[in-house]
């Protein structure tokens, strides 16, 4: 009877000691601690609008352990924990920062604020308490110090999203080396470039996670990291790099829970994968994976997140995928998976995300789709689908919020039986691609739509009054079609009249249409608004102030920009303003050199005068700027030297009278720079600073009139290089061939002599080589018959001599790429060598005609006449196939700013 007392004696005095506890006063923070927390926070601004400013409410003379985000021991009352964490701290943090005489710290939390590019000082090192330490975020650059090592008692590091923050190799080895306990790493946006990839199996035994991404690792990733006993999540992101990765085919388990890796080179994902049972998410979107989906996917019963979105797979979808009883979010979109969906299936009732889009699915969709209770997002844009689209049960989906089924052989949803049906949380529909012919009368009733988009259809009559009663529509789509009225191939016009529908769009797109005029622009709180590819004349009308992305190229407006695209309410927004393909003249205002611009397209129109100032103060938002095809003149504002976020600069054929701008070498981000048909004239001086165009790729100077030697100094990462129809003299610099991701070399019509360098068989990447039209001697190395991808060769009118070297690639060269040099002999030319017969100078015009337009294609490559980049509706349109990393690269700059507009609205 009595042995149950002593427990409740126990319990009874546990809870009065707690009580007791708790109402302990709570100790005083030393009197230096507090003077160190003070001096810190002073030496640095703090934005007083900043909601999340914790040191705002700092009061000096109170005790700092009642401070927001400082936290003391029970006993001494010194300082353990600082989080300031987006604190807003603007400033630079400095080597005698007060913040090192808090030598008590366990944890440390500075990520979010900007510390003006301040390297991270050794004097973190003496923090030898710390056991949590993040400084992500912050606007540290410069080498990390060796002094991390000093941390031995970290648990957690995190140093990431400091994009100039660079890990030397023998620093990260000794780091860890002797960051034996550490749990959690996290180093994604640092410059890794420099580290062995081999270095991370001396990582702590006890790590849980491992975060990386965009570091510039090279090599091969070591496979014993997956191995590592007590790794939960493994996360690694690379778009651009040379980091090999695969992952472990047999003996792979472990208490993995997440695993999200995208890396173009991987290419498998091995049956091995399906051992890892304490999966909750697997996310290999982005990669190269190739082959059929792994059926051992199905023993990973816990999955909660499924993404193999944008890859390579093909095959059907394993049934088991569908069988899934955690499963919240499921991503197969953008491969080439093929098959039709099970009749039934037994999981997915918790499913929300379901996208398939951009497949080769075939058949028709389940009754099944349309009894999932927790479904909001269905995707099945782009595949092979048919038969009817069930809108009769349709109604079960409750929770649906988007629905895209763009692009198949589905029903066309415009039966008046359809009228009746709704999907009460609807907001998002995608109808583009369905063979639609009229307006479908179930959407009238989906009155809480925010996006629509009923692109490419047939649709004959779309009325300004059908969207009267979508209140909330912030995003509609209606290009490539043929209504009457308002867009999609349209043969009207938009007048005043039409002023009281889509009061709340901030993304409409009626490109690619028949509109022939716009007296007026309805849309007050427009933000991205797209009427390129229409037959729009008369003057331009400015946007609408709230106005961010305006896109009207490929009209035929004419006369010059309004002043009132410039007004000050006006200018604080627009970001990517294309006027491309038109006939608009006259000179351009200083004020487009917007706030805020990120691209600016004004090629083929007749604009003249002086290029303006568009960045009178440095900044970093002009990405690109294309003047191309236009009859501007005077020399090159040294203004340009401003913007620090300059990608690409495009002023072909113009008039432009300067000597070479060597001052635009200091731009970090400076990708393409095309000068071409212009006036520039004189040397094109050496530079003794090496990062001098230490980013260019693409590089035209063509048709211009530069004279002396061709540089060897500058642009070292080239991948194409066009100097011809120049007055260029001397001998190609042996140098050329140190430029090994070189794609493109023109360097003809010049004045050049001397010998082919052999150096140029180095060039491995190289697709397209042109030297004719100068005076080279000598003999054709045989080095540059290890060029394997060189698909266009041409050396005519050169002074060469001896035999054409054989083999590999120079076998697909003909006639034309030697014409002119009466020296030559071999194959294929007509003389042989040995014998002294003159070469038949005969060769077919059809053929010579060929390659003159095959060598052209590749001149164009190099930026020569055909760079034409304009931007439509989201995409870049290219005049050329190649290089295709570079019409990526515009596209995803102009991208980048379509879909802040677009996505996150």
């Amino acid at each position: 009877m009595k042995g149950w007392l002593i427990p409740l004696y126990f319990l009874l005095f546990s809870l009065f000691f707690t009580s007791c506890s708790s109402a302990l006063p709570l100790p005083s923070c030393p009197h230096d601690q507090s003077a160190a927390l003070t001096q810190f926070n002073n030496s640095f601004s703090v934005d007083s609008l900043c909601q999340s400013a914790k040191t705002i409410s700092w009061k000096k003379g109170t005790n700092c352990c009642l401070w927001d985000g400082v936290k003391c021991d029970n006993e001494a009352g010194n300082v353990i924990t600082l989080d300031l964490s987006f604190s807003c701290l603007i400033g630079p943090l400095h080597s005698n920062s007060t913040l090192f005489l808090l030598r008590h710290l366990r944890q440390l939390n500075l990520a979010g604020n900007h510390f003006n590019m301040s390297p991270i000082a050794s004097q973190f090192g003496k923090l030898t308490s710390l056991t949590h330490l993040n400084i992500s975020e912050s606007g540290f650059e410069g080498k990390i110090p060796l002094a991390i090592s000093y941390l031995s008692k970290l648990l957690s590091l995190d140093l990431s999203d400091n994009h100039g923050l660079i890990f030397e190799g023998h620093v990260f080895e000794n780091i860890m080396k002797n960051l034996t306990q550490l749990r959690h790493l996290h180093l994604s946006n640092i410059d890794m470039s420099s580290v062995a990839p081999t270095s991370f199996i001396n990582m702590s035994s006890y790590i849980t996670t491992l975060i990386l991404g965009d570091n510039g690792l090279q090599g091969k990733f070591p496979e014993d990291v997956f191995h590592f006993p007590y790794l939960q999540k493994f996360e690694l992101f690379e778009i651009d790099n040379q980091l090999e990765l695969k992952f472990p085919k047999t003996n792979w388990s472990g208490p993995l829970k997440s695993l999200q890796v995208s890396s173009p080179y991987l290419q498998q994902l091995p049956d091995s994968v399906g051992n890892l049972r304490s999966l909750e998410i697997l996310d290999l979107g982005g990669g190269n994976l190739k082959g059929p989906i792994p059926a051992s996917l199905g023993n990973l019963t816990q999955l909660e997140h499924l993404d193999l979105s944008h890859n390579n797979f093909d095959g059907p979808i394993p049934c088991s995928v569908f069988n899934f009883t955690q499963l919240q979010f499921l991503d197969l979109s953008k491969n080439k998976l093929v098959g039709s969906f099970p009749s039934k299936v037994s999981g997915l009732s918790q499913l929300s995300i379901l996208r398939l889009h951009h497949n080769f699915l075939s058949g028709r969709v389940p009754s099944w789709f349309f009894t999932l209770p927790s479904l909001v997002e269905l995707m099945l844009n782009s595949n092979k689908l048919n038969g009817n689209f069930e809108l009769t049960k349709q109604s079960e989906l409750s929770k649906l919020e988007v629905l895209s089924r763009s692009n198949n052989a589905l029903s066309s949803f415009t039966s008046a039986s359809n009228s009746n049906y709704s999907l009460p949380c609807l907001v998002s529909l995608e109808l583009s691609s369905c063979n639609i012919s009229e307006f479908p009368n179930f959407v009238r009733n989906l009155e809480g739509l925010y996006s629509l988009n009923l692109s490419y259809n047939r649709i004959h009559v779309i009325e300004a009054d059908m969207f009267l009663k979508f209140k909330g529509l912030e995003v509609l789509d209606l290009s490539h079609n043929i209504p009457l009225s308002v867009g999609n191939n349209s043969e009207g016009q938009i007048t005043e009249q039409e002023n009281n529908w889509g009061s709340n769009l901030l993304t409409l797109d009626l490109s690619n249409n028949l509109l022939t005029a716009l007296e007026y622009y309805p849309w007050k709180s427009i933000e991205v608004l797209e009427l390129g590819s229409n037959l729009l004349e008369g003057p331009l009308l400015a946007p609408p102030p709230s106005t961010m992305v305006f896109l009207i190229s490929n009209n035929r407006l004419n006369g010059e920009i309004p002043s009132s695209i410039c007004n000050p309410e006006s200018s604080n927004f627009i970001v990517f303003l294309d006027l491309s393909y038109n006939n608009l003249s006259g000179a351009i205002s200083k004020c487009l050199g917007l706030r805020h611009l990120s691209i600016l397209d004004l090629q083929m129109n007749k604009f003249y005068g002086n290029i303006p100032d568009f960045c009178v103060e440095r900044n970093h938002k002009l990405q690109i700027l294309n003047l191309n095809n236009n009859d501007f003149d005077g020399s090159l504002p040294k203004s340009l030297a401003n913007c620090l976020g300059l990608e690409v600069l495009s002023l072909a054929n113009n008039k432009i009278n300067d000597t070479f701008p060597h001052w635009l070498g200091d731009l970090p981000r400076l990708q393409v720079l095309v000068l071409r048909s212009n006036y520039f004239h004189g040397q094109i001086a050496h530079s003794a600073n090496e990062s001098h165009f230490s980013t260019l790729q693409i590089l035209c100077l063509s048709h211009n009139r530069f004279s002396g030697f061709l540089p060897t100094t500058y642009f070292r990462n080239l991948k194409a290089i066009d100097m011809s129809n120049n007055r260029f003299e001397g001998t190609i610099p042996e140098a050329v061939g140190n430029l090994i991701s070189l794609e493109v070399l023109n360097l003809s019509h010049n004045h050049l002599t001397g010998h082919i360098p052999s150096s140029l068989g180095n060039l491995a990447a190289l697709e397209s080589l042109d030297l004719s039209c100068n005076k080279l001697v000598g003999e054709i190395p045989s080095e540059l018959t290890d060029l394997n991808f060189l698909e266009v060769l041409n050396l005519s009118e050169n002074q060469l001599v001896g035999p054409i070297p054989q083999g590999k690639q120079f076998n697909t060269f003909l006639n034309y790429s030697y014409v002119g040099n009466t020296d030559l002999c071999g194959f294929p030319v007509s003389k042989s060598c040995g014998r002294s017969d003159p070469p038949s100078a005969i060769f077919e015009e059809e053929e010579f005609d060929s390659a003159f337009g095959l060598d052209w294609k590749f001149v164009m490559m190099g930026c020569g006449c055909g760079l034409v980049f304009g931007f439509s509706a989201g995409y870049i349109m290219m005049t050329i196939r190649k290089p295709k990393w570079l019409a990526w690269m515009i596209q995803q700059a102009g991208n980048r700013v379509l879909r802040r507009f677009k996505k996150n609205r």
